[in-house]
């Protein structure tokens, strides 16, 4: 049975700055950044052969955290191996490449903006351990939960692999999908319609309803009724201020 949610390093862990509660390796030039399948950051250094902020064994089978599952209606998507904490970090990588390489190709579908004047990632040519790009598009009645951030990994004209970095924008459980907002346009430009993703085995996270947010706006104002008691309360300085006029 596999973890249920991430876990802290144990004693002796090689990386002595971490983040999440020691719970993942907070430093991506020395460090691998990936876990392990088991829910432990890795404890091995990065390659030094690409600009990655993975070892080679992550970098070739992908991060423990996540895996690829066949999906009915979207070919594969990208699920959580176990509850993923909001802020847990990863990578979108692939090969640079000019946009104008990747047109009426199979990285079309899915290049992604490097940096300034840098071209575009093609993860294609890394299936196995480029799992970012099997990140679904949430549906009219689910949300993203992943974000991308302007950490990239790799120079502008690079040679070889390049990155940039993801982060999670909300706890996700066990099983559930990794969801990227592709955009309104990149559907438009395929002809293709927005579908709710989310199965019963790997499910998506849902938008809020009117009714959510009602019950958060109630509780964050949570008024005391005008016939309620008091709340208990320090009067001291009020006494010594009555004292004080007497």
């Amino acid at each position: 049975m596999g973890a249920m949610e991430l876990q802290p390093a144990g004693p002796g862990h090689p990386c002595k700055r971490m983040r999440l509660g020691g719970r993942q390796n907070n430093m991506p030039e020395e460090f691998c950044m990936a876990s392990t399948k088991s829910g432990k950051p890795c404890s091995r250094r990065k390659d030094e052969t690409c600009a990655l902020p993975f070892c080679q064994a992550h970098r070739e089978g992908g991060d423990g955290a996540f895996r690829i599952v066949p999906h009915p209606r979207a070919g594969h998507v990208l699920v959580a191996n176990f509850d993923i904490p909001r802020g847990y970090k990863t990578v979108f990588w692939g090969t640079r490449k000019t946009w104008k390489a990747t047109e009426g190709k199979e990285g079309e579908d899915y290049a992604m903006c490097f940096r300034s004047n840098g071209g575009v990632i093609d993860p294609t040519t890394h299936k196995r351990g480029s799992q970012m790009q099997f990140m679904s598009n949430p549906g009219p009645n689910e949300r993203q939960n992943m974000r991308s951030t302007n950490e990239f990994y790799g120079k502008t004209y690079e040679d070889g692999l390049v990155g940039r970095e993801f982060v999670v924008m909300h706890d996700v459980k066990k099983n559930h999908q990794l969801l990227i907002w592709y955009g309104y346009s990149w559907f438009d430009a395929r002809g293709i319609d927005r579908i709710d993703v989310g199965t019963k085995r790997y499910p998506a996270t849902l938008r809020e309803t009117k009714d959510d947010k009602d019950t958060k706006k109630a509780k964050k104002k949570s008024p005391v009724a005008k016939d309620a008691k008091p709340p208990l309360r320090d009067a001291t300085n009020e006494r010594e201020k009555m004292n004080a006029a007497a």
